[in-house]
């Protein structure tokens, strides 16, 4: 892996669509956790140059979330693409917490937060581990840069 340049916050864009939405015609309450796990892996991909399915196949390193919740501030439909902004709220020794924000892309309205923790793992013993050292390196630089 390179230290190459991430964008700083990180926003993962993403259209809202018809199958999105439940029976009002706004995004459905639990898809909402669908969007965030598509932000926070754009956000993998982003910061450390790959995603899940490659840390666990590849390197057999597990991140799975330990605590996962979200606020809605004002619905989405249809007609909305949303920006949903990653930073990060707490890095641990195992453990990495991120907040996300949802926000109407030509607005800026703020439509919801999240608050998401997962813990890394070794995938064959299903225990914890420290967060890879060249992972907590480029995790490290994005907190900096998103406070420049």
């Amino acid at each position: 892996m390179q230290d190459t340049p991430v964008q700083s916050p990180f926003h993962y864009r993403r259209p809202i669509r018809w199958g999105d939405t439940d029976a009002a015609g706004i995004v459905y309450t639990a898809h909402y956790f669908d969007i965030c796990m598509e932000s926070i892996e754009g956000w993998f991909l982003e910061v450390f140059e790959f995603d899940w399915f490659s840390m666990s196949q590849d390197q057999g390193i597990g991140s799975p979330f330990v605590h996962a919740e979200v606020d809605f501030h004002a619905p989405l439909t249809p007609r909305d693409t949303l920006l949903v902004r990653v930073d990060v709220e707490r890095l641990g020794n195992s453990s990495l917490s991120l907040r996300l924000t949802g926000l109407r892309e030509h607005e800026h309205q703020r439509t919801f937060t999240g608050h998401f923790t997962c813990c890394f793992n070794d995938l064959n013993s299903f225990t914890k581990i420290s967060i890879p050292q060249e992972l907590r390196h480029r995790i490290e630089t994005y907190q900096r840069r998103c406070t420049d």
